[in-house]
């Protein structure tokens, strides 16, 4: 059923498609996406790449210099910039320093190191607790200093009802890596629904979009922000960079160890063909983006100064990861995808608590 091409380049362990680490990917054609709003960054940019490097190496987040040079190549300082371009430099500060902290916690923690390692649970756990109970645990883990204090920098930012939005979906993504490790623990993949309803939790994108009205003209009421119609705006914007991201992404993630599986891989093994894998999630990336530009329209003819804020920011973050990709980071670059897939072995700084 599989053509030529594909045939090359997988293998079927257990009944799921992988990567053959001696083959590669060359024939497939990865679709760029467009967006009918202007690109912005922020002028801090370069400042806040820096300082977050630095942060990380004080929370000692970065396992070692061949890390911190991939580090320095995928830039989620410029990620940050591109996606909150209006933050002021406190709070750009604080979500470039979280986006380092979630990549990092999200790779080494999950992605790429086994499906199901002896540490998986005793990490994840002590995350959702620093949102629980705003304190270490008595012996940290790897990143939870780290992550405890990107939370009290945003406790000292939001209201109370406006950080639990943001640590209600972080206590999602941690919770939802459950059900992603038993996607693939099983031999058949799962349908393209479920698939959905994991990606949109174990991405990150709920947190990060609950940050996208304080970046801009300041917190939506809780009434507003709760509504349905924000919902859809909010499940359009996470559909459209989660999903976009299944695509450019596949080139690493297909190789990684532990996690592997995408909307792509699932139609792909519907269809028998990579390609046609790519070409049906980018056709559902596109109708995403028109969903939320005539949502956002409707809702936006009677919005006040902060709905108009967010909706900006939902935006932001469309266009911004899209620009990212394309310009900035090394992330998912062929170049480096066997090297950076696989973060097995890679021993992780020892914590201490501080006293």
């Amino acid at each position: 059923m599989w053509d030529t091409a594909v045939k090359n380049s997988l293998v079927f362990p257990e009944g799921s498609i992988k990567m053959n680490r001696h083959s590669n990917l060359d024939q497939i054609r990865i679709p760029r996406f467009e967006f009918p709003w202007a690109a912005s960054c922020s002028p801090a940019v370069e400042k806040v790449e820096r300082e977050m490097i630095g942060w990380g190496l004080a929370h000692r987040l970065i396992p070692d210099e061949h890390y911190r040079s991939r580090i320095e190549r995928t830039k989620y300082g410029w990620l940050a910039a591109r996606c909150y371009p209006q933050a002021d430099p406190e709070l750009l500060q604080i979500i470039a320093d979280y986006f380092l902290w979630f990549f990092l916690a999200d790779d080494l923690f999950v992605d790429r190191v086994e499906t199901v390692t002896p540490d998986i649970l005793s990490n994840l756990t002590a995350m959702i607790d620093v949102l629980d109970f705003d304190r270490l645990g008595p012996c940290p883990v790897y990143g939870e200093s780290a992550w405890l204090d990107v939370c009290r920098r945003l406790r000292r930012r939001l209201s109370a009802e406006h950080f639990d939005r943001f640590a209600q979906g972080m206590r999602l993504w941690a919770s939802t890596a459950g059900l992603q490790i038993l996607n693939h623990i099983q031999s058949q993949p799962i349908t393209v629904r479920t698939y959905e309803t994991i990606r949109r939790h174990t991405s990150g994108m709920n947190p990060c979009l609950a940050l996208a009205d304080a970046a801009n003209a300041g917190a939506v009421a809780p009434d507003e922000y709760h509504s349905a119609a924000f919902h859809r705006m909010r499940r359009h914007a996470n559909n459209v960079v989660c999903w976009s991201n299944d695509i450019q992404s596949l080139v690493v993630e297909i190789r990684q160890p532990g996690q592997f599986r995408s909307m792509v891989t699932i139609f792909a093994e519907q269809s028998g063909s990579l390609q046609e894998g790519i070409d049906r999630t980018a056709d559902r990336v596109r109708a995403e983006v028109a969903a939320f530009i005539q949502l956002s329209q409707t809702v936006e003819a009677r919005a006040s100064r902060e709905v108009s804020g967010f909706i900006t920011g939902l935006k932001n973050w469309m266009r911004g990861y899209q620009d990212w990709v394309d310009s900035d980071t090394g992330r998912y670059a062929r170049a480096f995808a066997e090297q950076d897939s696989d973060d097995r072995g890679i021993p992780l700084p020892v914590v201490q608590r501080p006293f």
